[in-house]
């Protein structure tokens, strides 16, 4: 009902009050979020990628962790992928002091005595700036405009990238250089010094030089980055959504750890993301063992997986992979299913190590998740966990499903926030919470068959305390049963001798 302040004048009113809880939009699941270092690109803030052909615009194909984890993760059926690229930084809070170099070249004029026209420096710093190329064309000394074309070095070929026409280097024009390239390129930005084309000439090419991708001194705290210059993993905090984190190739036993201290504690991520890596290539079943038990931590946000795999020549990671089938599982099944088992044959050629079902036997109690070659299957990943074994986080599903019930809360209930802390509330919050949980039951995300087998919901005055509400706090338990996957399928094959055997029946009776 409308405050007392409206009604001040005789009149009909009429106001629309909505009855029940609001629904509520599920977050999304199958993001994936990759750091680590290109030759181009966008340096220490994450863009958004929706293809395999969109990541090599924006970063190049330089065949790098990168770029192989990228592609890797689109080929699995991944569609939505935040990328942070990443260098040296002199010191990990500015992030001015990223070691990486633009590549550049100064234009000078043909006269006497050459003065500086304007500085062609590609827009973004590494070495692939070092294959672009400058040409003027068109060039009119009366009418001070010219043409500018960027090519990219390809072999002993140069393909045409952009071309601008009619420029002028006067700052006053319609089409100043300086404004018109700016504003529309995508490979370089020009700063114009001269205001005279009158002593260039027409098919004069200019190489850019001096890209540099900042990886001489690159170490692990570079790929983790730091809050205050919001480098690397801190790149994320503003990510809209919730994330598959990892760090392709990269299987540093300080960057894991970071990375799942990370995905737990980060105060703008809200525990809700996961971070799934590698572990060192070349280990053996005991290496990874040791390494997982010495090396690591375990807190039920992250999965790890070995070995890794080979496709042709090059070894890969497997993370990159499985972010993929995580999107792809989430697209096909739901979050609540497990990204694993023979639906999702992965495109490999051979592995690292060659696991027996021993060494299976070995690592699957302790959250290793194996990737095993089947006969007729191929290559599948065949396992679940998490690293938290010992809790009711063990499975890798379960984790991912209770992260996207947090976050799709976290982001509803803000209409809750400064309403009035008293039973109709309460009411709202209530049923807003069971509409969630109902819908989930409605795809088989629970292991009950009835909504009161699978979840409940409790907003009242039992959890709503008058010292609570003296706090400002309001508090809704809810209780779910998630469903599990079925590990261990065992037939029991029972002999009876002859004429003994218990009356037969059909499906149905």
């Amino acid at each position: 009902m409308p405050g007392n302040e409206r009604y001040r004048a005789p009149g009909v009113y009429t106001s629309e009050v909505p009855v029940g809880g609001e629904p509520l939009q599920p977050a999304g699941s199958s993001a994936a979020a990759m750091i680590g270092t290109a030759g181009w690109g966008p340096m220490g803030a994450y863009t958004f990628i929706s293809s395999w052909t969109n990541f090599v615009r924006k970063f190049g194909n330089d065949g790098g962790y990168l770029a192989q984890g990228a592609r890797n993760f689109f080929r699995m059926g991944g569609t939505r992928l935040y990328v942070v690229r990443t260098c040296h930084y002199e010191d990990l809070t500015s992030p001015i002091s990223a070691t990486a170099v633009k590549s550049e070249i100064v234009v000078m004029s043909n006269e006497a005595t050459p003065a500086e026209l304007f500085t062609v420096t590609a827009l973004y710093p590494g070495t692939f700036g070092d294959n672009l190329v400058a040409r003027m064309e068109d060039v009119d000394a009366e009418g001070e405009t010219f043409s500018l074309e960027i090519y990219q070095e390809v072999g002993d070929k140069l393909a045409l990238l952009e071309s601008y026409r009619s420029l002028s280097l006067d700052d006053e024009s319609a089409q100043f250089a300086e404004d018109v390239i700016n504003a529309r390129s995508k490979y370089i930005e020009i700063e114009v010094a001269g205001d005279s084309v009158e002593h260039l000439a027409d098919d004069t090419e200019w190489d850019l030089t001096g890209g540099d991708d900042g990886l001489a001194e690159i170490n692990d705290e570079d790929y983790v980055g730091d809050d205050a210059g919001s480098t690397g993993l801190y790149a994320l905090d503003t990510v809209p959504e919730l994330l598959t984190i990892l760090h392709p190739g990269i299987t540093s036993n300080s960057v894991i750890v970071d990375g799942q201290q990370y995905v737990r504690d980060s105060v703008d991520r809200r525990g809700c993301d996961i971070y799934i890596f590698d572990l060192p290539v070349g280990y053996d079943p005991q290496e990874a063992l040791d390494f997982v038990g010495n090396e690591l931590m375990s807190t039920s946000y992250e999965a790890c997986y070995f070995p890794w795999g080979v496709e042709g020549s090059a070894t890969v990671p497997m993370a990159p992979f499985m972010a993929g089938v995580y999107a792809k599982n989430d697209f096909e099944y739901g979050v609540w299913c497990a990204p694993a088992g023979t639906k999702y044959s992965l495109p490999l050629t051979d592995l690292m190590y060659d696991l027996s079902f021993g060494d299976i036997q070995l690592l699957n109690p302790y959250g290793i998740n194996c990737i095993r070659r089947l006969f007729m299957e191929g290559f599948v990943p065949w396992g679940v966990r998490t690293l938290e074994v010992n809790s009711h986080f063990r499975y890798l599903n379960v984790r991912r499903f209770v992260n996207v019930i947090k976050k799709t809360l976290q982001s509803g209930a803000n209409q809750f926030v400064f309403e009035l802390n008293g039973p109709a509330l309460w009411v709202r919050i209530e049923d807003t919470a069971r509409m969630l949980m109902m819908f989930f039951h409605s795809l088989g995300a629970f292991a009950g068959a009835t909504p009161a087998k699978s979840f409940y919901c409790k907003c009242d005055e039992e959890t709503n305390p008058p010292e609570l509400i003296d706090q400002g706090i309001v508090t809704c338990v809810i209780g779910i049963c998630p469903a599990k996957p079925a590990e261990f399928v065992e037939f029991e094959i029972r002999l009876y001798n002859h004429g003994v055997l218990p009356i037969a029946t059909t499906p149905g009776e």
